[in-house]
């Protein structure tokens, strides 16, 4: 017998030294991160945001504000070139935030995608769970997450668990993406006393049915595979695209009330096109709680 134990352990020796474990690569390693950056036409490389990766079309999301409020943010899809990470970026609070997501998490993104549109489609949105418990019901995955005060200066990161789910905001179910708080990669081992962006906050993006569609095409494979195969490493111009986004012309007068509430009004014709919170609201029926149960 013990002739017998021996033999088999070193048979697993032989075995384990002939075919060694394949050590999963790190799906955000530095090398990788680096290989998307591009030089600008004017030398610029790294300090901004917009040379690490393409920014490609708009897209758009709620957030929460401090009252309770939903609020759409606008913001852009990127795309890091040469590489399997994709994501969007846009403002949250009073920072700019990039989150990016390799081939696994995006795959864990799409199909937390089709599940909510299912359970939309088959009202299977139960408003009588918490919020906290239905934003992680689809599923959970590591992201790579650029964030710091503009959209083409962030500077910082980190590298967030993100969950998929959804939560009831009034009547409105919206897919969201729950970042928990991760620690400031660019800041790591100094005293967070000394630092105020030691880690990031917990945030929450919210997003209606157009808006997590149009995300999922973004991410699909099938997206990104034509984006690698398509891309082109050579220099890039920063011309004024980028500045647009942070930047609005101001008014060369202050409007009164009467002129600020004429502004604000929509016309008939541009409110059944607005993918707005209210609209949003009609399109999920109250779900009738049982009181007998």
């Amino acid at each position: 017998m013990k002739k017998i134990i021996l033999a088999f352990a070193a048979l697993f020796l032989f075995l384990s030294a002939t075919f060694p474990k394949i050590k999963k690569q790190d799906p955000y390693n530095e090398k990788k991160l680096r290989s998307s950056e591009r030089t600008a036409k004017n030398g610029v490389q790294s300090i901004l945001s917009s040379t690490r990766y393409d920014v490609l079309d708009d897209c758009s999301f709620f957030v929460k504000t401090i009252t309770n409020k939903m609020k759409v943010k606008k913001g852009n899809f990127i795309y890091r070139g040469g590489t399997d990470i994709a994501g969007f970026r846009g403002h949250y609070d009073t920072s700019a935030y990039a989150v990016q997501m390799a081939k696994e998490a995006r795959e864990t993104c799409v199909a937390a995608i089709d599940r909510y549109l299912s359970d939309f489609e088959a009202k299977a949105l139960d408003r009588r769970l918490k919020n906290t418990k239905t934003r992680k019901l689809y599923g959970k995955t590591e992201v790579y997450v650029e964030f710091g005060v503009a959209m083409d200066m962030m500077n910082y990161k980190a590298r967030p668990i993100a969950t998929f789910g959804y939560a009831f905001e009034k009547n409105s179910p919206y897919f969201v993406i729950h970042l928990d708080k991760a620690q400031n990669l660019v800041l790591k081992g100094k005293s967070s006393a000394d630092y105020g962006n030691y880690e990031t906050i917990v945030l929450n993006f919210y997003f209606t049915r157009k808006q997590a569609l149009a995300l999922k095409e973004f991410i699909l494979n099938d997206n990104v595979n034509a984006l690698m195969a398509n891309y082109d490493n050579s220099p890039i111009e920063l011309d004024a695209q980028n500045e647009a986004a942070e930047y609005f012309e101001a008014d060369d007068a202050v409007p009164t009330k009467k002129e600020k509430s004429k502004k604000n009004k929509k016309p008939e014709s541009e409110k059944k096109d607005d993918d707005s919170y209210s609209e949003f609201e009609e399109d999920y029926t109250e779900i009738k709680v049982d009181k007998e149960r």
